[in-house]
């Protein structure tokens, strides 16, 4: 009976720690608090592709669009990849296999913007399928192009490179990398405001303007 007690002492003291920890992460702030000193010129659009239902690329384009009163314009697939993260891997490999890209539904011209923010997860070392698309069906002669992405943890890899590639008639800024989420966190529906928040790209604007 006391052996009894005693686990069931230890089990409720395991499920307050972890409702505790999910009240302390769902509190968490993620509004900035550095002040934005950069003079962001012209008319700025926020271009991104955000595939996961926790929107990790979606919540990094916000933060910017906030900060540099640029008009967010998403990128949207004509066939949405999977939910499950290793099914959109699979068909992710097959459209690189297959040309690089995925069709994507129109995007309006961006002739009226003088600065483009453009944004992707990391997939393969570099941009989504559908970023690719966008690229093929735009001109940045004569922008400013600033590329943002967002990773499980392995980093920039290409994109930045392949940004200016795909951009060599723009001038390209020195851009940014936010770890998101991986795939466990993913199933517990956290993402980028467990590792950054809204003074990342505070600075990083600060930093590059």
């Amino acid at each position: 009976m006391k052996v009894m007690l005693i686990i069931l002492g230890i089990a409720g003291v395991a499920a307050i720690a972890v409702v505790a920890g999910c009240r302390m992460l769902a509190g968490r702030s993620t509004e900035a608090t550095v002040a934005l000193t950069a003079k962001i010129p012209g008319k700025v659009a926020v271009v991104y592709y955000s595939q996961s239902k926790v929107g990790n690329t979606a919540t990094v384009a916000k933060w910017i669009a906030r900060h540099t009163g640029g008009e967010l314009v998403p990128i949207e697939a004509v066939e949405a990849y999977p939910d499950a993260y290793g099914d959109t891997l699979k068909a992710a490999e097959k459209d690189m296999e297959n040309g690089g890209t995925r069709a994507i539904k129109s995007v309006p011209p961006l002739d009226s913007y003088d600065m483009v923010f453009i944004g992707s997860p990391i997939w393969y070392g570099t941009y989504a399928p559908p970023v690719a698309e966008f690229f093929k069906t735009h001109s940045f002669a004569g922008k400013t192009v600033v590329p943002f992405c967002t990773h499980g943890g392995g980093g920039a890899g290409r994109y930045f490179m392949d940004v200016r590639k795909a951009c060599p008639a723009a001038t390209v800024k020195e851009g940014l990398a936010i770890r998101g989420s991986n795939q466990i966190e993913r199933r517990l529906g956290t993402g980028v405001t467990v590792h950054h928040t809204e003074d990342d790209v505070v600075n990083w604007l600060n930093a590059v303007f």
